[in-house]
């Protein structure tokens, strides 16, 4: 039974410190926290987009304050304007994302939608990796392989080789004897002056046998026959559905961040690309500032 732990709660704002140890992460919270933390080299560039495209609006405004009339300058500013523009509301729908923002009705999506995250993480991977005819499948061919290098033969004449299963073997014989199909065997321990005698004539047979019943036992193996493979798939779907509830709202964002976050920093970029052609467009259309 798994042990439960309890998650650490945790709010926006917080700055923890990441233990580490012999270099990685101490847990997996840290683990994520750190990747979370090495994220900003991703962010900058967005940030850093952002900050070209303000300074190119602060020029703008005041190259247009010194001359109105000279074109460039025009065209500067709402190249600068709109390319800030385009920025800085790409940046504003990716924190709606991954943070909620006062007044702005539907932002915070995946820390909101935490639970249906977690849930669509599971379903996914038990549907993609743990089908029942691929585990059914999986389990056999794995199952063999193992059985194969546990040398079954061998470990079966050691059990076969031990004092208690001469006792066992002895006990056996005598309780066949009393039986009427066991009238051979009271014929056979009467010549050899009683059952025990029996064991060192049947004994050997009976080893020869182990590397033989071990090799078919092993060829003709079906996992059907010894486990259920829905049990097991089940209890794969209990094991991770008790994983997935250490997931906080703050972790999932924090993981969904660590996979998407930096690449959203293109977003922006395109952001202040396109935003600054819009406002050349405009300008040149006579639309401009």
């Amino acid at each position: 039974m798994l042990g439960k732990i309890q998650p650490e709660e945790m709010c926006d704002g917080d700055k923890k410190m990441v233990k580490m140890v012999d270099g990685q992460p101490a847990t997996p919270e840290d683990a994520v926290d750190a990747s979370s933390l090495g994220m900003l080299d991703g962010i900058n560039k967005g940030d850093l987009s952002n900050a070209i495209a303000l300074g190119f609006l602060i020029l703008g405004i005041a190259t247009v304050a010194v001359d109105a009339e000279n074109t460039f300058f025009a065209y500067l500013l709402s190249f600068g304007l709109f390319s800030f523009c385009g920025g800085i509301t790409n940046w504003l729908a990716i924190k709606m994302l991954f943070d909620r923002i006062p007044f702005l009705y539907g932002s915070g999506v995946i820390p909101r939608q935490f639970v249906a995250i977690r849930e669509t993480v599971k379903n996914t991977i038990m549907k993609t990796f743990f089908d029942s005819d691929y585990l059914e499948t999986y389990i056999n061919d794995r199952a063999k392989g193992l059985l194969g290098d546990l040398d079954l033969g061998d470990r079966i004449k050691s059990g076969l080789e031990k004092p208690e299963f001469d006792t066992k073997l002895i006990a056996k014989l005598e309780e066949m004897s009393l039986k009427p199909e066991g009238m051979l065997i009271q014929t056979m321990a009467q010549m050899f002056g009683g059952v025990p005698l029996l064991v060192p004539v049947i004994k050997p047979l009976i080893l020869g046998f182990a590397d033989e019943f071990a090799s078919s036992f092993v060829d003709n193996f079906d996992v059907k026959e010894f486990v259920s493979v829905e049990k097991i798939r089940n209890e794969l779907d209990k094991l991770m559905s008790e994983k997935l509830l250490l997931l906080t709202p703050e972790l999932v964002k924090k993981l969904m961040e660590e996979v998407i976050r930096e690449h959203l920093s293109w977003l922006i970029i395109w952001g202040n690309l396109f935003g600054g052609l819009l406002g050349i467009l405009s300008q040149a259309a006579g639309f401009g500032t």
